[in-house]
C-alpha cells in the first residue's frame, strides 16, 4: 500500500470541524491568537482524522489521536494514531500559508513538510528546507516510537525523500519515508 498524501487548504476551515476534534485539539485551536493560525490548526487536526478514518474504516470522530510529548508528557507532541486493536498508521502533518498536508504510511515512519516560498529568508532554498524538515519529522517519529535511527546527517541512507507537487503555486513540499525502498505515494484532496 502506498503512502497517502492528503491536501487541504485554509478555505476548508469552518467551525463545524470542531465537532470532529477531541477536547485537547479543540483547546489547542482556540488557544491560538491569530485567526489564520486557528484555521490551519483546525484544518490540520480535522484532515488528520479524515485521512486516518479513511485508512482505518471508521468515522473521523472515532479516530484516537495521541499527542503526548515524549520529552515532557504534555499534549503538544507530534500526533500518533492509536488503532483499534492494532498499531495505527504512521502520520505527519504540516501547514504553511493557505495549505495543509497530512501524510499517512502503513509501513513505517513518515515526514511531510510544506512551506510557502515567500515566507523564507532565501526562497531559492525552499526545496532544501522542506527536504530537511520532512526528514527530521520522519526521524523524530521513529525515535518517539523507540526505533533506532541513525544521526540526521545519515538518515538519507535509510530514507526515501521525494518532492511533492502542492496544489497551489508558490509552495514547496517534500515527503520522507524511513525503511522503505521507494517513496511511492498517492495524493488525495479534502474536501473534494
Amino acid at each position: 500500500m502506498a503512502v497517502e498524501v492528503w491536501w487541504s487548504s485554509l478555505a476548508a476551515a469552518h467551525r463545524d470541524l470542531l465537532a470532529l476534534l477531541d477536547a485537547t485539539e479543540r483547546a489547542r485551536v482556540e488557544s491560538l491568537e491569530r485567526p489564520a493560525d486557528r484555521g490551519r490548526s483546525l484544518v490540520g487536526a480535522a484532515l488528520l482524522r479524515v485521512a486516518a478514518a479513511a485508512h482505518l474504516g471508521m468515522r473521523p470522530d472515532q479516530v484516537v489521536v495521541d499527542r503526548t510529548c515524549t520529552e515532557c508528557g504534555g499534549t503538544h507532541g507530534a500526533p500518533r494514531i492509536i488503532g483499534p486493536g492494532a498499531p495505527g498508521p504512521w502520520v505527519s502533518v504540516s501547514h504553511s500559508g493557505l495549505l495543509v498536508v497530512v501524510a499517512l504510511s502503513p509501513h513505517g515512519p513518515v515526514g511531510v513538510d510544506v512551506q510557502r516560498v515567500s515566507d523564507l529568508a532565501d526562497p531559492r532554498a525552499a526545496q532544501d528546507w522542506v527536504h530537511r524538515e520532512a526528514a527530521l519529522k520522519a526521524q523524530t517519529a521513529a525515535l518517539a516510537q523507540g526505533h533506532a535511527v541513525p544521526r540526521l546527517t545519515a538518515v538519507e541512507a535509510d530514507a526515501a525523500t521525494s518532492e511533492l507537487r502542492p496544489p497551489l503555486n508558490g509552495y514547496a513540499a517534500a515527503l520522507t519515508t524511513l525503511g522503505e525502498s521507494d517513496s511511492q505515494h498517492v495524493c488525495r484532496h479534502w474536501p473534494r
